[in-house]
């Protein structure tokens, strides 16, 4: 029996793990799939929730201040200044789409809705003369002013409790301290809460909604506020109807971004708990599977023949709890203790369901493309046994000295491409990995030296390029300068703009200093708002001057942010010269010396 057919007959015992091993690659594929899935099932419920939390915490502080233009006892007192008033500060609302006056009684008196087109206006008389709320809620609305206006002296008393011991503190020369502050803030939060009649949101109006021809035909919560006049009596109510359609988009924005993943069978909804509701539309869910198997909390569960996920929603109660404490403390209600209370409290969920049957047929897909390729490569190994000797051994022990350059560290190496088969195909999948392994250790070297906000050098190139710099300037007996720079009232910036304006004013200001260096500086950034300054050839007063040049280009640059402010950047500088007999951590050390003696004498300016 020659070899030919001796390695035939070994070729079929061969086929029966190749064919196990397909199978237990399709089976891994489909688990690694699974919880793949489940993961950003879950993420996304987390994330969505967020995002709806935060959306929904900004509409109270909105609330309050369209409560407190609305509010205004002269406009309360005329009919046509209030319809103006309410008319213009409904059009200028983020969050709220139409606004409802009720009278005392609660009867609605006057509709208005805000238009995308053109302005809002008047409708016609779809809600005058209803009720807004039942008689329960309205109890309750009238109950809470009620008990307002009954603590209004008790308030009233503690004010100037308050304001007697902040007269007192002042004569003792106390102003300036802590104690003096907080008692401050207390008295702003008192007096905000005697002027501002107490809100209370409800869960309601999909029927109103409708009516109002809004774009939304579902629950919304609802803002309702006593409305007074300037001797304090009640004139009526002021009912704002969150804007729906924002919560819809934000739905369908984790819903897009699930299809962007190939996840198009998929159920993004609002859930209310007690008692089972949804709250959204729906396709692959329904409300008997859920009362059924229940709902799961954090983490995925597979159930309802799919991945589901939920994370709680902020309700009306919540919402309530949150403005009654904006509304009494002292102190702004922190976002852990926003979520404490959403996940003690919130009887709404953010659901996230993703069907089997959707994703699955992508495994299906996969196992009919391992069982071709599995089918392909059979035959194909049967038809090359016949050239074993011609046509593979060569060009293999030449892909194999090519390999060993590889592993040897020399990714510069190609392996030879004689033919167009499966060999010369190997080759050139080798070739194509060597050059996407060199392509991959460039980038990884670049970001290895490179800031990943302004593309600016790191700290570590900044070191390796300083001692190169170094010895040139040993071997040219020259004078290397070197700037620590940092940012002025950067931390303002942050905190009243965000974290996001703060990386765009720090890569506008790279881009500014850029653009005035010479091309032999070396500029990098190497933590936060820090950034160093090497100048080659350059003496400590050419390096002073230079310093000073860039000081003025960036204060006549004025960086626009992207919600139309502008940032007017300076900093603060310290130059010195690197001493032969130092090395670069010391010769830094030296230069933010002189950048803390400018700082404190002014800052904006460069000390050498």
């Amino acid at each position: 029996m020659n070899l030919l057919t001796k390695i035939l007959l070994w070729m079929f015992p061969v086929a029966l793990p190749v064919m196990g091993f397909t199978w237990s690659y399709y089976h891994v594929q489909l688990d690694a799939s699974a919880e793949q899935i489940g993961n950003i099932g879950s993420l996304a419920s987390t994330s969505g929730a967020q995002r709806l939390n935060d959306f929904l915490r900004l509409r109270v502080s909105e609330f309050e201040l369209l409560g407190s233009s609305i509010n205004s006892c002269d406009n309360v007192g005329s009919t046509d200044n209030f319809v103006l008033s309410v008319r213009n500060v409904l059009q200028q609302s983020q969050g709220f789409s139409a606004l409802i006056i009720a009278d005392e009684k609660g009867k609605v008196d006057i509709s208005l809705t805000a238009r995308a087109s053109s302005s809002q206006s008047e409708l016609p008389h779809t809600l005058q003369g209803s009720w807004l709320f039942d008689a329960w809620h309205f109890e309750h609305i009238d109950a809470l002013f009620q008990r307002w206006r009954d603590d209004l002296p008790e308030l009233q008393q503690q004010k100037n409790e308050l304001f007697m011991q902040a007269l007192e503190m002042e004569r003792r020369g106390d102003a300036d301290s802590v104690d003096y502050r907080r008692l401050q803030n207390r008295i702003f939060r008192l007096t905000s809460h005697i002027a501002r009649p107490p809100i209370h949101i409800d869960y309601a109006g999909g029927q109103e909604a409708a009516l109002l021809g809004l774009l939304f035909e579902r629950d919304t919560f609802l803002f309702t506020q006593p409305l007074l006049s300037c001797d304090g009596h009640l004139k009526g109510y002021v009912t704002a109807f969150l804007d729906r359609s924002k919560i819809d988009e934000i739905l369908n924005d984790l819903r897009n971004s699930l299809a962007d993943r190939g996840i198009n069978t998929v159920d993004v909804v609002l859930l209310r708990n007690n008692p089972l509701r949804f709250e959204s539309d729906y396709r692959y869910l329904s409300v008997a599977a859920l009362q059924k198997s229940g709902l799961p909390s954090g983490a995925f569960r597979h159930q309802f023949d799919g991945f589901v996920a939920s994370a709680p929603v902020a309700d009306e109660q919540v919402l309530n709890q949150l403005m009654e404490q904006v509304s009494t403390t002292t102190l702004n209600v922190s976002a852990a203790e926003y979520q404490k209370a959403i996940n003690q409290l919130s009887s709404l969920s953010l659901l996230v369901f993703i069907a089997d049957h959707g994703w699955r047929e992508g495994g299906k897909k996969l196992l009919l493309e391992a069982s071709t390729w599995l089918l392909v490569s059979m035959f194909l190994l049967f038809v090359l046994v016949f050239m074993l000797a011609q046509n593979i051994v060569a060009p293999v022990v030449r892909l194999k000295q090519s390999v060993a350059k590889v592993e040897a560290g020399d990714l510069s190496v190609k392996a030879e491409v004689s033919s167009s088969d499966e060999i010369g195909q190997l080759a050139s999948a080798f070739n194509r990995m060597t050059n996407a392994l060199q392509r991959s250790e460039d980038k990884l070297t670049r970001l290895a030296r490179e800031d990943a906000l302004t593309g600016l050098m790191n700290r570590r190139a900044l070191n390796e390029e300083a001692i190169k710099e170094r010895h040139r300037a040993q071997r040219l007996n020259t004078t290397i300068a070197i700037a620590m720079i940092d940012l002025d009232h950067f931390k303002e910036i942050n905190d009243r703009y965000g974290h996001a304006a703060g990386d765009w004013v720090l890569k506008e200001f790279a881009r500014i200093m850029q653009g005035v260096l010479r091309k032999t500086d070396l500029f990098s950034r190497i933590g936060g708002e820090e950034f160093v300054l090497l100048l080659p050839d350059t003496d400590l007063s050419t390096a002073h001057r230079l310093v000073e040049t860039l000081l003025i280009s960036v204060q006549q640059s004025q960086i626009a942010l992207e919600n139309g402010a502008v940032v007017q950047l300076t900093f603060s500088a310290g130059v010195v010269t690197w001493p032969g007999d130092c090395g670069i951590d010391e010769v830094l050390h030296q230069a933010d010396d002189k950048l803390y003696q400018a700082k404190l004498t002014g800052r904006n300016q460069v000390v050498s």
